[in-house]
């Protein structure tokens, strides 16, 4: 197994998004080490062996940062969280409605958003009909792996 630019991408997203200064990630023989604000890496490790481009997807890498804590799950609502990194956008394009908003009705399958990886859009949907109880996030706000971003009270 090898890491894709894609995924050495979103390793660097997540270093950027997190409280870390800096961050290791080894799958097989490839190892990338990042840092960031005069962060220094060590030094006494192995030296970066060239990573051999693969074609088949790698699952999510790095560890992610510490997840927020869940809202609303003991008030009886379903939280629909954030499925990668990247920037949750609460409507199409800029200017228009948003998809959803506190009230809204919704049936499974319901876009509630979109997080964008790298220029690329994947909708955030209702896994529950219900009606939307909170939204948890703004516009263009970045997102990390299991963020909370609209809670539904299902339907009965």
């Amino acid at each position: 197994m090898s890491l894709t630019p894609v995924d050495i991408k979103l390793i660097v997203a997540a270093l950027q998004e997190s409280g870390w200064d800096q961050a290791e990630v080894v799958v097989g023989d490839v190892r990338v080490a990042v840092a960031r604000n005069g962060a220094r890496l060590d030094s006494a490790s192995s030296p970066e062996p060239a990573p051999a481009p693969a074609p088949a997807p790698a699952p999510a890498p790095a560890a992610p940062a510490p997840l927020p804590p869940e809202p609303a799950e003991e008030e009886g609502g379903h939280v629909v969280t954030a499925p990668s990194v990247g920037i949750f956008w609460r409507a199409p394009e800029p200017g228009a409605k948003p998809f959803v908003e506190v009230g809204s009705k919704v049936a499974v399958g319901d876009t509630v958003g979109i997080v964008e990886v790298m220029k690329l859009m994947g909708n955030v949907t209702a896994e529950v009909a219900g009606t939307v109880t909170a939204v948890h996030v703004e516009n263009a706000q970045g997102v990390e792996f299991g963020t909370p971003l609209v809670t539904i009270r299902p339907e009965n």
